[in-house]
């Protein structure tokens, strides 16, 4: 399920590189924020399935075609490191802790968000489209 999450992230990275100097320092400014109120939804998936999702790499050997020295075709052993992805019980004393604890903090982030949002739109105030 990282990943799910990893190849949005990384289309928002682009997006913000390409964006005007007041969208990226919004989304600098929201940052926390928005993370703080992703991870709460991802507790609560967590929490309802009862399980989560962790990937870890595992390398396997394989015997595949290869070419000898001489040139002639063979078979060799070839480390192949795979992506596995498997369910993994969760913890629900701890998560239920950490959701507490966002849902302490978010308030005070979204406020700080604001107020940033806020300074980014004077420092960097949008130019009027000119006409086509």
């Amino acid at each position: 399920m990282r990943n799910a999450f990893a190849i949005p992230l990384l289309g928002l990275l682009v997006l913000a590189a390409c964006g005007t100097p007041q969208e990226r320092c919004i989304s600098d400014a929201s940052g926390p924020w928005r993370s703080a109120v992703q991870e709460r939804e991802r507790i609560a998936k967590d929490l309802a399935r009862g399980y989560t999702y962790k990937t870890e790499f595992e390398t396997r050997s394989r015997y595949v075609p290869c070419r000898t020295r001489g040139g002639f075709m063979s078979y060799c052993w070839d480390n192949d490191t795979q992506p596995v992805t498997r369910r993994v019980p969760v913890d629900k004393a701890a998560l239920q802790a950490r959701d507490a604890e966002l849902a302490r903090a978010i308030p005070s982030l979204r406020t700080n968000a604001q107020r940033d949002v806020a300074q980014c739109r004077a420092l960097y105030p949008e130019e009027a489209e000119a006409p086509t």
